[in-house]
């Protein structure tokens, strides 16, 4: 069944087709060609194909503790994963399966975020160590170790040049390394508490950032506008994501909703009640049609206009 797109027209119409329940859940990512669902926590990760609901089509488990990110390349090839076991693995995706491929280590923490680079070359991974590693996709070598952040990383993205990588932690602050100029590293701005997720507005320079502090905060990266900000979720935002076309962006909280946003005004379009613990990973299908949510109630939804 085909569903219309997810606009700020109809927003509010949004209704949820279904769900599923899993162990503690940390991450829900589709991959770039919509065709599949991960959804990665506490019992491993696992994988809807062609459908979601019922029994997953795979169930990955080869860490030894729990994953506490996953990242598809942006050619489908490849999946990694991020635990608290202090590694990263990649998966390869072809035919319709998945294997595991590489096991990378040099974090001493649990590894919390992980990024590709638009090109797929470069995968980022930041850790509870401070520190973020920047790795050969291809091959598993360290490229950079960025240090600079004086606590545990939260969430890592990539701009759509794949020239900046922003980085957000627990230090309450959102930095940009500039990757063509020696790694260098600038402080974007700061939130009144730790930073939990960032997201990039697609086709722009315009990043969202999810706080404890209750807000949602949009940066400029280019130009001289100013950062705006809304109070989002009373006890903090913890996820965000923007439709493929970058006019909506979701969030979901402590709360225990998910909010609709227009993405440039923030003004909220919608506010969505079905789960009922903290929504803690949001994420758009790439034909914007369906949003996916994962909750500390154990529960995955999916969500769109019937």
């Amino acid at each position: 069944m085909s569903y219309p797109r997810i606009t700020r027209e109809n927003a509010a119409a949004l209704s949820c087709l279904g769900q599923a329940p899993f162990g503690w859940i940390a991450q829900a990512r589709w991959s770039p060609r919509g065709d599949m669902l991960a959804i990665a926590g506490g019992d491993g990760i696992a994988v809807y194909a062609g459908g979601f609901g019922g029994a997953p089509t795979w169930r990955l488990s080869a860490h030894s503790a729990p994953v506490k990110d996953i990242a598809f390349s942006p050619d489908g090839r490849l999946m990694a994963s991020c635990s608290a076991d202090t590694t990263i693995k990649l998966w390869s995706i072809t035919d319709g399966a998945i294997a595991e491929s590489a096991t990378w280590h040099g974090h001493s923490g649990s590894v919390e975020a992980l990024a590709f680079s638009p090109d797929g070359r470069l995968l980022a991974s930041g850790s509870t160590d401070c520190a973020i590693r920047l790795w050969d996709a291809a091959t598993g070598a360290t490229l950079a170790l960025l240090e600079g952040h004086a606590d545990e990383l939260t969430a890592l993205a990539f701009d759509a040049s794949g020239t900046r990588l922003l980085s957000g932690s627990r230090d309450r602050t959102i930095r940009i390394w500039h990757l063509q100029a020696g790694l260098p590293r600038e402080l974007l701005g700061a939130h009144d508490d730790w930073v939990r997720d960032l997201a990039f507005q697609p086709g722009s320079a315009m990043l969202a950032s999810a706080g404890k502090d209750m807000t949602i905060r949009l940066w400029q990266l280019d130009g001289a506008s100013a950062e705006r900000a809304s109070q989002a979720h009373a006890g903090g935002v913890d996820s965000l994501a923007f439709t493929p076309d970058g006019a909506i962006l979701a969030s979901g909280g402590r709360d225990n909703a998910l909010r609709i946003w227009h993405s440039e005004s923030l003004s909220e379009l919608a506010a969505l009640d079905g789960h009922s613990r903290p929504v803690l990973a949001l994420d758009f299908n790439p034909a914007g049609t369906m949003l996916v949510s994962a909750a500390g109630d154990n529960l995955v939804k999916l969500w769109a206009i019937a």
